[in-house]
Protein backbone atom coordinates (compact mmCIF):
# COMPACT_ATOMS: atom_id res chain seq x y z
CA UNK A 1 0.00 0.00 0.00
CA UNK A 2 1.18 3.20 -0.76
CA UNK A 3 0.06 4.74 2.72
CA UNK A 4 3.08 2.68 3.95
CA UNK A 5 5.56 3.98 2.20
CA UNK A 6 8.15 6.65 2.83
CA UNK A 7 7.66 10.22 1.34
CA UNK A 8 10.02 11.35 -1.71
CA UNK A 9 8.96 15.02 -1.47
CA UNK A 10 7.39 17.12 0.70
CA UNK A 11 6.04 20.64 -0.28
CA UNK A 12 6.05 22.37 3.21
CA UNK A 13 3.87 25.99 3.16
CA UNK A 14 5.15 26.74 -0.58
CA UNK A 15 3.90 30.69 -1.21
CA UNK A 16 4.52 32.45 -3.80
CA UNK A 17 2.79 35.66 -4.77
CA UNK A 18 2.91 37.85 -8.03
CA UNK A 19 1.51 41.37 -8.30
CA UNK A 20 -2.32 41.35 -7.26
CA UNK A 21 -2.43 37.78 -6.54
CA UNK A 22 -1.09 34.56 -4.07
CA UNK A 23 -0.47 31.83 -6.69
CA UNK A 24 0.36 29.23 -3.69
CA UNK A 25 -0.48 30.18 -0.29
CA UNK A 26 0.91 27.79 2.25
CA UNK A 27 0.29 24.53 0.46
CA UNK A 28 2.07 21.46 1.90
CA UNK A 29 1.61 17.95 0.30
CA UNK A 30 3.65 15.18 0.08
CA UNK A 31 4.57 11.89 -2.85
CA UNK A 32 5.29 8.97 -1.51
CA UNK A 33 7.45 6.47 -3.49
CA UNK A 34 5.87 4.72 -5.68
CA UNK A 35 2.84 6.71 -5.60
CA UNK A 36 0.54 8.46 -8.39
CA UNK A 37 -0.45 11.54 -6.81
CA UNK A 38 -2.95 13.50 -8.86
CA UNK A 39 -3.00 17.26 -8.67
CA UNK A 40 -6.40 18.87 -9.29
CA UNK A 41 -7.95 22.67 -9.59
CA UNK A 42 -9.47 25.04 -11.67
CA UNK A 43 -7.37 27.52 -13.46
CA UNK A 44 -6.16 29.87 -11.57
CA UNK A 45 -6.03 27.56 -8.66
CA UNK A 46 -2.12 27.56 -8.48
CA UNK A 47 -1.41 24.01 -10.10
CA UNK A 48 1.34 25.24 -12.95
CA UNK A 49 3.01 27.81 -10.38
CA UNK A 50 3.30 24.48 -7.88
CA UNK A 51 4.80 22.18 -10.28
CA UNK A 52 7.35 25.64 -11.79
CA UNK A 53 8.64 25.43 -8.35
CA UNK A 54 9.30 21.71 -8.20
CA UNK A 55 11.07 22.02 -10.83
CA UNK A 56 12.91 25.43 -10.16
CA UNK A 57 11.04 27.32 -13.26
CA UNK A 58 9.85 29.15 -9.95
CA UNK A 59 11.82 30.00 -6.13
CA UNK A 60 8.74 30.58 -3.58
CA UNK A 61 8.25 32.71 -0.95
CA UNK A 62 8.28 30.80 1.53
CA UNK A 63 8.26 27.43 2.86
CA UNK A 64 10.36 24.06 2.14
CA UNK A 65 11.04 21.29 -0.43
CA UNK A 66 12.45 18.41 1.19
CA UNK A 67 13.90 15.43 -0.72
CA UNK A 68 13.85 12.23 0.85
CA UNK A 69 13.75 14.11 4.33
CA UNK A 70 16.40 16.47 3.18
CA UNK A 71 15.68 20.56 2.55
CA UNK A 72 17.05 21.54 -0.92
CA UNK A 73 16.85 24.44 -2.41
CA UNK A 74 16.10 24.27 -6.06
CA UNK A 75 16.28 27.89 -8.20
CA UNK A 76 16.92 26.02 -11.60
CA UNK A 77 16.24 22.58 -13.91
CA UNK A 78 19.51 21.71 -13.70
CA UNK A 79 19.12 21.99 -9.88
CA UNK A 80 16.08 19.81 -10.23
CA UNK A 81 17.67 17.30 -12.46
CA UNK A 82 20.42 17.06 -10.53
CA UNK A 83 18.06 15.68 -7.60
CA UNK A 84 16.50 13.32 -9.99
CA UNK A 85 13.11 15.16 -10.79
CA UNK A 86 11.87 15.29 -14.30
CA UNK A 87 8.96 17.24 -15.57
CA UNK A 88 7.05 16.20 -18.84
CA UNK A 89 5.22 19.30 -19.86
CA UNK A 90 1.87 19.74 -21.58
CA UNK A 91 3.59 21.11 -24.75
CA UNK A 92 6.23 18.19 -26.26
CA UNK A 93 10.04 19.78 -26.86
CA UNK A 94 11.27 17.67 -28.86
CA UNK A 95 13.07 18.26 -32.22
CA UNK A 96 10.69 16.99 -34.71
CA UNK A 97 13.66 16.68 -37.59
CA UNK A 98 15.90 14.76 -35.16
CA UNK A 99 15.41 10.75 -34.42
CA UNK A 100 14.12 9.59 -30.89
CA UNK A 101 17.60 8.85 -30.15
CA UNK A 102 18.86 12.46 -31.07
CA UNK A 103 16.43 13.95 -28.99
CA UNK A 104 17.35 11.88 -25.89
CA UNK A 105 20.96 12.63 -26.44
CA UNK A 106 20.43 16.60 -26.60
CA UNK A 107 18.30 16.04 -23.55
CA UNK A 108 21.26 14.28 -21.67
CA UNK A 109 23.87 16.97 -22.41
CA UNK A 110 21.55 19.58 -21.19
CA UNK A 111 22.11 17.61 -17.92
CA UNK A 112 25.86 17.37 -18.10
CA UNK A 113 26.03 13.92 -19.81
CA UNK A 114 28.25 13.15 -22.48
CA UNK A 115 27.01 10.45 -24.37
CA UNK A 116 27.09 9.13 -27.87
CA UNK A 117 24.24 9.20 -30.74
CA UNK A 118 24.89 4.80 -30.52
CA UNK A 119 24.50 4.75 -26.74
CA UNK A 120 21.59 7.09 -26.83
CA UNK A 121 19.75 4.18 -29.39
CA UNK A 122 20.75 1.76 -26.99
CA UNK A 123 19.54 3.63 -23.90
CA UNK A 124 16.31 4.30 -25.66
CA UNK A 125 15.81 0.05 -26.28
CA UNK A 126 16.74 -0.38 -22.76
CA UNK A 127 14.36 1.58 -21.56
CA UNK A 128 11.46 1.04 -23.58
CA UNK A 129 12.51 -2.44 -23.20
CA UNK A 130 12.31 -1.76 -18.82
CA UNK A 131 9.22 -0.09 -19.27
CA UNK A 132 7.08 -1.92 -21.55
CA UNK A 133 6.56 0.75 -24.43
CA UNK A 134 7.53 0.55 -27.70
CA UNK A 135 9.59 2.90 -29.50
CA UNK A 136 11.86 3.20 -32.54
CA UNK A 137 15.12 5.16 -32.13
CA UNK A 138 15.83 6.47 -35.46
CA UNK A 139 11.92 7.11 -35.90
CA UNK A 140 12.23 10.92 -37.10
CA UNK A 141 9.69 12.27 -34.27
CA UNK A 142 8.31 14.09 -36.91
CA UNK A 143 7.16 11.55 -38.42
CA UNK A 144 5.60 9.65 -35.18
CA UNK A 145 2.16 9.69 -33.90
CA UNK A 146 1.53 12.17 -31.27
CA UNK A 147 1.22 8.96 -29.42
CA UNK A 148 4.46 7.86 -29.57
CA UNK A 149 5.74 11.46 -29.50
CA UNK A 150 4.60 11.31 -26.10
CA UNK A 151 6.42 8.24 -25.41
CA UNK A 152 9.66 9.57 -26.62
CA UNK A 153 9.29 13.10 -24.00
CA UNK A 154 8.77 10.46 -21.64
CA UNK A 155 12.35 8.59 -22.32
CA UNK A 156 14.10 12.18 -22.28
CA UNK A 157 13.29 12.12 -18.60
CA UNK A 158 13.86 8.38 -17.45
CA UNK A 159 17.24 8.65 -19.50
CA UNK A 160 17.77 11.11 -16.46
CA UNK A 161 17.07 8.33 -13.87
CA UNK A 162 14.39 9.96 -12.08
CA UNK A 163 12.76 9.34 -8.85
CA UNK A 164 10.28 12.08 -8.98
CA UNK A 165 7.82 12.47 -12.45
CA UNK A 166 5.49 15.36 -12.59
CA UNK A 167 3.33 15.31 -15.89
CA UNK A 168 1.35 18.33 -17.35
CA UNK A 169 -2.43 17.22 -18.71
CA UNK A 170 -0.04 14.16 -20.46
CA UNK A 171 -3.22 12.70 -22.12
CA UNK A 172 -4.46 15.89 -23.37
CA UNK A 173 -4.07 15.54 -27.06
CA UNK A 174 -4.52 11.67 -27.12
CA UNK A 175 -7.17 9.00 -28.54
CA UNK A 176 -8.55 6.66 -25.70
CA UNK A 177 -6.56 3.87 -26.68
CA UNK A 178 -3.47 5.91 -26.82
CA UNK A 179 -4.14 7.31 -23.15
CA UNK A 180 -4.80 3.92 -21.59
CA UNK A 181 -1.35 2.71 -22.89
CA UNK A 182 -0.02 6.11 -21.01
CA UNK A 183 -1.69 5.21 -18.01
CA UNK A 184 -0.48 1.42 -17.86
CA UNK A 185 3.40 3.13 -18.36
CA UNK A 186 2.78 5.26 -15.58
CA UNK A 187 1.73 2.43 -13.36
CA UNK A 188 4.48 0.41 -13.90
CA UNK A 189 6.43 3.54 -13.33
CA UNK A 190 5.17 3.87 -10.09
CA UNK A 191 5.81 -0.18 -9.58
CA UNK A 192 8.91 0.25 -10.44
CA UNK A 193 9.60 3.06 -7.40
CA UNK A 194 8.93 6.19 -9.27
CA UNK A 195 7.17 8.94 -7.63
CA UNK A 196 4.71 10.32 -10.19
CA UNK A 197 2.71 13.55 -9.76
CA UNK A 198 -0.07 14.24 -12.67
CA UNK A 199 -1.66 17.33 -13.18
CA UNK A 200 -4.74 16.47 -15.20
CA UNK A 201 -8.62 17.68 -15.56
CA UNK A 202 -10.00 14.38 -16.98
CA UNK A 203 -12.08 13.37 -13.46
CA UNK A 204 -12.39 9.74 -14.99
CA UNK A 205 -8.99 9.55 -15.68
CA UNK A 206 -7.75 10.84 -12.19
CA UNK A 207 -10.12 8.13 -10.64
CA UNK A 208 -8.76 5.18 -12.85
CA UNK A 209 -4.93 5.74 -12.58
CA UNK A 210 -4.48 7.65 -9.05
CA UNK A 211 -3.34 6.42 -5.74
CA UNK A 212 -3.97 9.53 -4.08
CA UNK A 213 -5.59 12.94 -5.25
CA UNK A 214 -4.97 16.88 -3.69
CA UNK A 215 -7.37 19.50 -5.16
CA UNK A 216 -6.38 23.24 -5.06
CA UNK A 217 -8.23 26.05 -4.96
CA UNK A 218 -7.30 29.98 -5.34
CA UNK A 219 -3.81 28.65 -4.64
CA UNK A 220 -4.85 26.53 -1.36
CA UNK A 221 -5.53 23.26 -0.71
CA UNK A 222 -8.80 22.02 -0.08
CA UNK A 223 -8.01 18.51 0.99
CA UNK A 224 -6.07 15.23 -0.31
CA UNK A 225 -8.21 12.00 -0.79
CA UNK A 226 -7.57 8.64 -1.51
CA UNK A 227 -8.97 7.90 -4.67
CA UNK A 228 -10.42 4.38 -4.31
CA UNK A 229 -12.68 6.85 -1.55
CA UNK A 230 -13.52 9.55 -3.92
CA UNK A 231 -16.39 10.37 -6.96
CA UNK A 232 -16.41 12.44 -9.97
CA UNK A 233 -19.00 14.68 -8.18
CA UNK A 234 -17.07 14.70 -5.36
CA UNK A 235 -13.62 15.88 -6.86
CA UNK A 236 -16.00 18.29 -8.96
CA UNK A 237 -17.20 20.12 -5.88
CA UNK A 238 -13.86 19.96 -4.12
CA UNK A 239 -12.69 22.51 -7.11
CA UNK A 240 -16.03 24.76 -7.28
CA UNK A 241 -17.64 24.43 -4.51
CA UNK A 242 -21.61 23.38 -4.30
CA UNK A 243 -22.16 22.01 -8.07
CA UNK A 244 -25.57 23.85 -9.64
CA UNK A 245 -27.33 21.88 -12.15
CA UNK A 246 -26.14 22.59 -15.84
CA UNK A 247 -28.22 22.11 -19.01
CA UNK A 248 -24.88 20.29 -20.52
CA UNK A 249 -23.79 16.88 -19.95
CA UNK A 250 -27.49 15.41 -21.59
CA UNK A 251 -29.90 17.09 -19.16
CA UNK A 252 -31.69 19.27 -21.30
CA UNK A 253 -33.90 17.62 -23.95
CA UNK A 254 -32.91 17.56 -27.12
CA UNK A 255 -35.06 19.09 -29.73
CA UNK A 256 -36.10 17.50 -32.96
CA UNK A 257 -33.71 17.86 -35.98
CA UNK A 258 -35.29 20.39 -38.59
CA UNK A 259 -33.80 20.90 -41.97
CA UNK A 260 -30.32 21.44 -43.12
CA UNK A 261 -28.55 24.57 -42.41
CA UNK A 262 -25.14 23.65 -43.60
CA UNK A 263 -24.04 21.35 -46.48
CA UNK A 264 -20.49 20.12 -46.86
CA UNK A 265 -20.17 18.40 -50.10
CA UNK A 266 -16.83 16.71 -51.45
CA UNK A 267 -14.69 19.28 -49.65
CA UNK A 268 -10.83 18.99 -49.98
CA UNK A 269 -8.82 21.85 -47.80
CA UNK A 270 -5.25 22.37 -48.32
CA UNK A 271 -2.64 21.96 -45.40
CA UNK A 272 0.00 24.32 -44.34
CA UNK A 273 2.21 21.46 -44.82
CA UNK A 274 1.45 20.77 -48.46
CA UNK A 275 -1.05 18.22 -49.19
CA UNK A 276 -4.66 17.82 -48.68
CA UNK A 277 -5.63 18.17 -44.67
CA UNK A 278 -9.65 17.86 -45.78
CA UNK A 279 -10.02 14.98 -48.41
CA UNK A 280 -13.62 14.53 -50.33
CA UNK A 281 -15.64 15.26 -47.05
CA UNK A 282 -19.54 15.47 -47.00
CA UNK A 283 -21.67 15.72 -44.31
CA UNK A 284 -25.04 18.22 -43.37
CA UNK A 285 -25.63 19.83 -40.32
CA UNK A 286 -29.23 20.62 -39.21
CA UNK A 287 -31.23 23.09 -37.48
CA UNK A 288 -31.55 22.29 -33.58
CA UNK A 289 -28.42 20.10 -33.68
CA UNK A 290 -24.69 19.94 -32.28
CA UNK A 291 -22.96 18.01 -34.31
CA UNK A 292 -19.32 16.46 -32.92
CA UNK A 293 -16.11 16.40 -35.09
CA UNK A 294 -13.85 13.97 -33.31
CA UNK A 295 -10.40 13.34 -34.16
CA UNK A 296 -6.70 13.46 -32.76
CA UNK A 297 -4.98 17.03 -33.36
CA UNK A 298 -3.73 17.19 -36.85
CA UNK A 299 -6.68 14.83 -38.36
CA UNK A 300 -7.51 17.89 -40.37
CA UNK A 301 -10.13 19.52 -37.53
CA UNK A 302 -8.87 22.95 -37.90
CA UNK A 303 -8.48 23.17 -41.62
CA UNK A 304 -12.01 21.90 -41.80
CA UNK A 305 -13.34 24.38 -39.43
CA UNK A 306 -11.56 27.38 -40.83
CA UNK A 307 -12.38 26.84 -44.23
CA UNK A 308 -16.53 26.60 -43.06
CA UNK A 309 -15.56 30.17 -41.60
CA UNK A 310 -14.04 31.54 -44.29
CA UNK A 311 -10.67 31.47 -43.17
CA UNK A 312 -9.65 28.72 -45.96
CA UNK A 313 -10.70 28.78 -49.87
CA UNK A 314 -10.94 24.83 -50.18
CA UNK A 315 -9.41 23.37 -53.15
CA UNK A 316 -12.42 22.00 -54.64
CA UNK A 317 -16.12 20.75 -53.77
CA UNK A 318 -18.96 22.79 -51.80
CA UNK A 319 -19.96 24.97 -49.09
CA UNK A 320 -24.08 25.60 -48.63
CA UNK A 321 -25.80 27.67 -46.64
CA UNK A 322 -29.40 27.30 -46.28
CA UNK A 323 -29.33 25.79 -49.67
CA UNK A 324 -27.14 28.81 -51.10
CA UNK A 325 -24.13 27.69 -52.19
CA UNK A 326 -21.01 30.00 -50.72
CA UNK A 327 -19.36 31.52 -53.61
CA UNK A 328 -17.09 34.11 -51.90
CA UNK A 329 -15.05 32.34 -49.31
CA UNK A 330 -14.09 35.01 -46.87
CA UNK A 331 -15.13 35.34 -43.33
CA UNK A 332 -17.45 38.72 -43.88
CA UNK A 333 -19.18 36.81 -46.24
CA UNK A 334 -19.59 33.50 -43.74
CA UNK A 335 -20.30 36.16 -41.00
CA UNK A 336 -23.06 37.93 -42.80
CA UNK A 337 -24.65 34.57 -43.94
CA UNK A 338 -25.15 33.81 -39.91
CA UNK A 339 -21.85 31.60 -39.14
CA UNK A 340 -20.28 32.16 -35.96
CA UNK A 341 -17.01 31.25 -35.39
CA UNK A 342 -14.64 29.79 -32.48
CA UNK A 343 -10.94 28.78 -33.57
CA UNK A 344 -8.67 27.17 -32.38
CA UNK A 345 -5.94 29.36 -32.35
CA UNK A 346 -7.81 31.98 -30.12
CA UNK A 347 -4.60 34.77 -30.45
CA UNK A 348 -3.57 34.07 -33.61
CA UNK A 349 -6.80 34.17 -35.57
CA UNK A 350 -9.67 34.70 -32.32
CA UNK A 351 -8.26 38.30 -31.37
CA UNK A 352 -6.35 41.32 -31.90
CA UNK A 353 -4.04 41.20 -28.67
CA UNK A 354 -3.30 45.22 -28.71
CA UNK A 355 -7.43 45.89 -28.54
CA UNK A 356 -9.39 46.19 -25.35
CA UNK A 357 -11.68 43.66 -23.89
CA UNK A 358 -14.45 46.19 -25.09
CA UNK A 359 -13.39 46.40 -28.50
CA UNK A 360 -13.10 43.26 -29.50
CA UNK A 361 -16.13 42.05 -28.09
CA UNK A 362 -17.88 43.96 -30.35
CA UNK A 363 -15.37 43.69 -33.21
CA UNK A 364 -17.47 41.97 -35.75
CA UNK A 365 -20.50 44.46 -35.16
CA UNK A 366 -18.04 47.53 -35.62
CA UNK A 367 -20.41 48.60 -38.47
CA UNK A 368 -23.89 47.78 -36.97
CA UNK A 369 -25.70 51.36 -35.82
CA UNK A 370 -25.77 50.19 -32.51
CA UNK A 371 -22.06 50.55 -31.83
CA UNK A 372 -21.17 53.83 -34.64
CA UNK A 373 -22.70 56.14 -36.86
CA UNK A 374 -20.99 58.00 -39.55
CA UNK A 375 -18.05 56.00 -38.77
CA UNK A 376 -17.59 56.92 -35.15
CA UNK A 377 -18.36 54.44 -32.07
CA UNK A 378 -20.41 54.94 -30.08
CA UNK A 379 -18.38 54.14 -26.92
CA UNK A 380 -21.31 54.68 -24.69
CA UNK A 381 -23.41 51.77 -26.06
CA UNK A 382 -20.14 49.23 -26.67
CA UNK A 383 -18.94 49.65 -23.10
CA UNK A 384 -22.56 48.59 -22.05
CA UNK A 385 -22.60 45.50 -24.29
CA UNK A 386 -18.84 44.59 -23.15
CA UNK A 387 -19.66 44.97 -19.61
CA UNK A 388 -23.21 42.69 -19.74
CA UNK A 389 -21.25 39.55 -21.58
CA UNK A 390 -17.98 39.81 -19.49
CA UNK A 391 -20.17 39.52 -16.65
CA UNK A 392 -22.66 36.53 -18.65
CA UNK A 393 -19.08 34.58 -19.32
CA UNK A 394 -17.90 35.50 -16.41
CA UNK A 395 -14.58 36.86 -17.69
CA UNK A 396 -12.20 37.63 -15.17
CA UNK A 397 -10.69 40.71 -16.06
CA UNK A 398 -9.76 43.91 -13.77
CA UNK A 399 -11.72 46.31 -16.40
CA UNK A 400 -13.11 46.53 -20.00
CA UNK A 401 -10.54 48.34 -21.05
CA UNK A 402 -7.54 46.71 -20.61
CA UNK A 403 -5.77 44.44 -23.70
CA UNK A 404 -7.48 41.31 -24.45
CA UNK A 405 -3.37 40.21 -24.89
CA UNK A 406 -2.96 41.06 -21.36
CA UNK A 407 -5.67 38.39 -20.08
CA UNK A 408 -4.76 34.92 -18.77
CA UNK A 409 -5.49 32.23 -22.24
CA UNK A 410 -8.42 31.18 -20.28
CA UNK A 411 -10.29 34.51 -20.20
CA UNK A 412 -8.97 35.19 -23.80
CA UNK A 413 -11.31 32.34 -25.12
CA UNK A 414 -13.91 33.39 -22.99
CA UNK A 415 -14.05 36.79 -24.99
CA UNK A 416 -13.96 35.18 -27.64
CA UNK A 417 -17.36 32.56 -26.84
CA UNK A 418 -19.01 35.38 -25.36
CA UNK A 419 -18.67 37.59 -28.90
CA UNK A 420 -19.53 34.94 -30.67
CA UNK A 421 -22.06 33.41 -29.42
CA UNK A 422 -24.10 36.15 -27.67
CA UNK A 423 -24.57 37.39 -32.01
CA UNK A 424 -27.55 34.54 -32.18
CA UNK A 425 -26.08 32.93 -34.79
CA UNK A 426 -27.78 29.97 -36.98
CA UNK A 427 -24.77 28.17 -37.65
CA UNK A 428 -21.62 27.93 -35.36
CA UNK A 429 -18.78 26.62 -35.97
CA UNK A 430 -16.39 25.66 -32.90
CA UNK A 431 -12.94 24.04 -32.80
CA UNK A 432 -11.72 23.44 -29.14
CA UNK A 433 -13.78 25.49 -27.45
CA UNK A 434 -13.16 24.66 -24.25
CA UNK A 435 -9.30 24.44 -24.56
CA UNK A 436 -7.54 26.52 -21.52
CA UNK A 437 -11.13 26.69 -19.30
CA UNK A 438 -11.37 25.03 -15.99
CA UNK A 439 -14.10 22.66 -15.11
CA UNK A 440 -16.78 25.46 -14.30
CA UNK A 441 -16.10 27.56 -17.31
CA UNK A 442 -16.41 24.37 -19.50
CA UNK A 443 -20.28 23.68 -18.29
CA UNK A 444 -20.63 26.86 -18.96
CA UNK A 445 -19.79 27.15 -22.09
CA UNK A 446 -21.75 23.73 -22.62
CA UNK A 447 -24.48 25.43 -21.32
CA UNK A 448 -24.40 28.17 -23.86
CA UNK A 449 -23.78 25.98 -27.24
CA UNK A 450 -26.84 24.28 -25.52
CA UNK A 451 -28.77 26.86 -25.63
CA UNK A 452 -28.02 27.81 -28.92
CA UNK A 453 -28.92 24.62 -30.01
CA UNK A 454 -32.88 25.09 -28.26
CA UNK A 455 -33.32 28.10 -29.95
CA UNK A 456 -32.59 26.59 -33.24
CA UNK A 457 -28.63 27.21 -34.18
CA UNK A 458 -26.96 23.98 -36.28
CA UNK A 459 -23.66 23.77 -34.02
CA UNK A 460 -20.25 22.05 -35.29
CA UNK A 461 -18.29 20.98 -32.17
CA UNK A 462 -14.80 19.73 -32.94
CA UNK A 463 -12.74 18.60 -29.95
CA UNK A 464 -9.84 15.97 -29.11
CA UNK A 465 -11.90 15.50 -25.62
CA UNK A 466 -14.37 12.54 -26.39
CA UNK A 467 -15.85 13.24 -23.11
CA UNK A 468 -17.14 16.47 -23.86
CA UNK A 469 -18.70 15.43 -27.31
CA UNK A 470 -20.39 12.40 -25.61
CA UNK A 471 -21.49 15.18 -23.20
CA UNK A 472 -23.12 18.04 -25.45
CA UNK A 473 -23.64 15.58 -29.05
CA UNK A 474 -26.54 14.75 -31.08
CA UNK A 475 -24.37 13.24 -33.71
CA UNK A 476 -20.75 12.88 -33.84
CA UNK A 477 -18.56 12.53 -37.04
CA UNK A 478 -15.03 10.54 -36.61
CA UNK A 479 -11.81 12.46 -39.12
CA UNK A 480 -8.94 10.60 -39.52
CA UNK A 481 -6.50 11.36 -42.17
CA UNK A 482 -8.29 14.14 -43.46
CA UNK A 483 -11.25 11.65 -44.03
CA UNK A 484 -14.47 10.68 -42.45
CA UNK A 485 -13.79 7.41 -40.43
CA UNK A 486 -17.21 6.99 -39.53
CA UNK A 487 -21.00 8.74 -38.14
CA UNK A 488 -22.37 7.60 -35.02
CA UNK A 489 -25.37 9.37 -33.27
CA UNK A 490 -24.48 9.91 -29.81
CA UNK A 491 -26.45 7.15 -28.54
CA UNK A 492 -24.66 4.44 -30.34
CA UNK A 493 -21.14 5.84 -29.73
CA UNK A 494 -18.71 5.28 -26.74
CA UNK A 495 -15.08 6.69 -26.31
CA UNK A 496 -13.81 3.60 -26.87
CA UNK A 497 -15.60 3.02 -30.13
CA UNK A 498 -14.68 6.60 -31.33
CA UNK A 499 -10.70 6.17 -30.17
CA UNK A 500 -10.77 3.30 -33.01
CA UNK A 501 -12.38 5.19 -35.52
CA UNK A 502 -9.67 8.52 -34.88
CA UNK A 503 -7.05 5.92 -35.41
CA UNK A 504 -7.96 5.34 -38.38
CA UNK A 505 -9.97 1.53 -37.73
CA UNK A 506 -13.17 0.74 -40.47
CA UNK A 507 -16.15 2.00 -39.30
Amino acid sequence: MTGERPAVLQLEGITKAYPGIVANDGISLDLRHGEIHTVLGENGAGKTTLMGIVYGLHHPDAGRILIEGREVDIRTPRDALGLGIGYVQQHFSLIPTLTVAENLVLALRGGGVRASIREGASRVRDLSERFGFEVEPFAVVGELSVGHQQRAELLKALAREVRILVLDEPSSVLTPQESAELLAILRRLADSGVGVILVSHKLEEVLRVSDRITVLRRGRVVGTVDASQSSRNRLAEMMVGELRPSIAAGAAPRPERGTALLEVVDLWVGSDRGGHAVQGVTFSAHRGEILGIAGVEGSGQVELTEALAGLRVPDRGGILIEGNRVVRHNVRAFQRAGVAHVPADRLGTGLVADLSVAESLILPQLADPAFSRFGLLRPREMRARATALVERFDVRTAGIDVRVGSLSGGNQQKVILARELSASPRIVVCCYPTRGLDFAATLGVQGEIVRLRESGAAVLYATVDLDELLAVSDRILVLAHGRIAGELPVGEASAERLGLLMGGAAA
